[in-house]
């Protein structure tokens, strides 16, 4: 089981705060709601995710400063041990708050009503995904939370906010910023939209803030209705190259509200940009739109003629769900002879234009296509392959969703359409710094952590060899910067299907689509990756005047 082995924290979702971080977070919620007395002169705080209350020491230590009302102080953990230590050392630091540190569960509490309103909800809730929260119990949630797709358990403590959070409150989360630009987040930032004012992101993309490999951000908001953008301020934050600099910082909190490029002690240099959010519409990605983003992307549509999802559709590679079984790249003795093994693209084979075929593998397929459907094939025909996942019947068998599904215990989970390798299609790798897409027509499967664009029958060679100079161009990095802005770990990019669906095409019958054309033929026919260098440069200068 793939995540049979991980940490009871990974397993739970606990990220503790940085000091720093949790010290912003503080100041920012209260530049939103300055310290004002209730009507009956006391201040409520809750954390419903409280951990080691990282968040509530650095709360209660900002607001003390500017306030001297009375202050009560709520936080939900369900692990009793931490719970005990953290209500011992709240009460050390700040002994004339009054203090209710629960060992419950928020989500339940809320459920329950029995958690009360509140002036400030402070949180950085538990980063739980569908796989490890369980399929049956995300089903419960997501259907209790009206949630549609896969989910985090993140999600339900934003949503469940509105049950605790007085109508003049102000709540700020820390959570991973994968729900601002993934599809299936568009339930949880529609539900935003429509039951709260945004305030203030900050994307914090690689800057690598938690040990955890959780990319950060942090949103501020109260009660009520997101609809204008331009009243969204976002910032983002992200690795950079470039060894200019615009100044040093000691910690990245210190240019938070500034732009250009600015270095931390140990050397790592991160890009600031300043601007508002790209749209609220319903369904739309939450990027941010910088003061110089839109008149450059009005140029590249203005030179626009297709996108890419009008040349193919774009799929993810198969998902075996145990990829120890079925893939590999030592198919030699005993297993030389097992049949249904069929060549797999993975992503040592990336490269741009062209396959690196340094490192093949196979897999074996267990599908096929009778009258255009999809069907496993009967391992009692094939002897040899029939007895090696046999070997694995233990393992193969204990995947009960397959079983759920009513499937046969031995299939690869996600084998997506058999008919669809055969034909012609451009691959690229999911996550990489530069793109990398090829063209592949040797009907080879392609593996899950690759996607594929499923070419139509009908798109003309030329538009295809375009499409791979525009993807493999540094005009592309740009443009996926700009228009998505959305980066991993180390300047990484993350190639989803929502993302190159979007890639502009140029009417291709211009002589500078046609000279781009030529060259990536040239490319291709040559099947020689140590001269694709020496046609980047002249591709990279067409792309860019085709497009600005």
């Amino acid at each position: 089981m793939r995540y049979a082995n991980i940490k009871k924290e990974k397993t739970n979702g606990v990220v503790y705060t940085p000091t720093v971080m949790a010290d912003y977070l503080s100041l920012e919620m209260i530049r939103y709601k300055p310290c004002n007395s209730n009507s009956t002169g006391v201040i409520r705080v809750l954390d419903p995710a409280v951990g080691k209350g990282e968040l509530l020491i650095s709360f209660l230590k900002a607001i003390k400063k500017i306030c001297t009302v009375k202050i009560e102080v709520v936080g939900y953990e369900t692990d009793m041990a931490i719970c005990k230590e953290t209500r011992e050392t709240l009460s050390n630091l700040f002994p004339d708050v009054e203090l209710s540190i629960r060992n419950e569960d928020f989500l339940k509490a809320v459920e329950e009503q029995t958690t009360g309103l509140y002036d400030y909800v402070i949180a950085n809730p538990p980063y739980v995904r569908t796989q490890i929260i369980g399929s049956e119990k995300a089903q419960k949630m997501s259907s209790k939370l009206k949630l549609s797709g896969r989910i985090d358990i993140y999600y339900a403590f934003i949503i469940c906010t509105k049950s605790v959070l007085k109508d003049d409150g102000i709540a700020g989360y820390i959570t991973s910023n994968k729900f601002l630009t993934i599809k299936s987040g568009a339930a949880v930032r529609n539900y935003i939209i429509d039951n709260y004012k945004i305030h203030r992101i900050i994307d914090f993309g690689d800057t690598k803030l938690f040990s955890a490999s959780v990319l950060p951000c942090i949103m501020v908001f109260s009660k009520g209705k997101t609809t204008q953008r331009k009243e969204v301020l976002f910032t983002s934050v992200y690795q950079a190259s470039k060894n200019q600099t615009d100044g040093n910082i000691t910690n990245i909190f210190d240019a938070i509200h500034k732009s250009g490029c600015y270095k931390t002690p140990d050397d790592k240099r991160f890009m600031y940009q300043q601007g508002v959010i790209q749209s609220v519409d319903k369904d739309c990605l939450w990027n941010i739109q910088s003061n110089e983003s839109p008149k450059w992307l009005s140029v590249v549509e203005s030179n626009t003629w297709q996108r890419f999802f009008d040349i193919g559709k774009i799929r993810v590679g198969i998902k075996t769900t145990a990829d120890n079984v079925f893939i590999g790249n030592d198919w030699n003795g005993d297993k030389a002879n097992i049949e249904l093994l069929r060549p797999l693209i993975t992503h040592r084979n990336a490269g741009q234009f062209l396959p690196n075929n340094t490192d093949l593998w196979k897999v074996l397929y267990t599908h096929t296509s009778v009258n255009g459907k999809k069907v496993a094939y009967d391992i009692e025909d094939y002897p040899y392959a029939k007895r090696y996942l046999s070997e694995h019947f233990e393992q193969l068998s204990s995947r009960k969703y397959v079983i759920q599904a009513k499937r046969n215990w031995y299939e690869i989970w996600v084998p997506q359409n058999p008919e669809s390798w055969k034909k012609r299609k451009i691959v690229f790798r999911d996550i990489s710094e530069q793109p990398q897409f090829w063209l592949d027509t040797s009907g080879a499967i392609v593996n899950g952590d690759c996607y594929w664009i499923e070419i139509y029958d009908h798109v003309i060679e030329d538009v295809i060899y375009l499409a791979l100079a525009i993807a493999n161009s540094r005009f592309i990095e740009k443009y996926y910067d700009v228009k998505f802005n959305t980066k991993l770990y180390s300047g990484k990019r993350r190639y989803m299907s929502q993302y190159v669906e979007q890639f502009p095409i140029p009417l291709y019958t211009t002589e500078l689509a046609q000279e781009a054309i030529s060259l990536v033929k040239k490319i291709i026919a040559e099947k020689k990756q140590s001269l694709i260098p020496s046609y980047k440069d002249k591709l990279n200068d067409i792309v860019d005047e085709i497009f600005t």
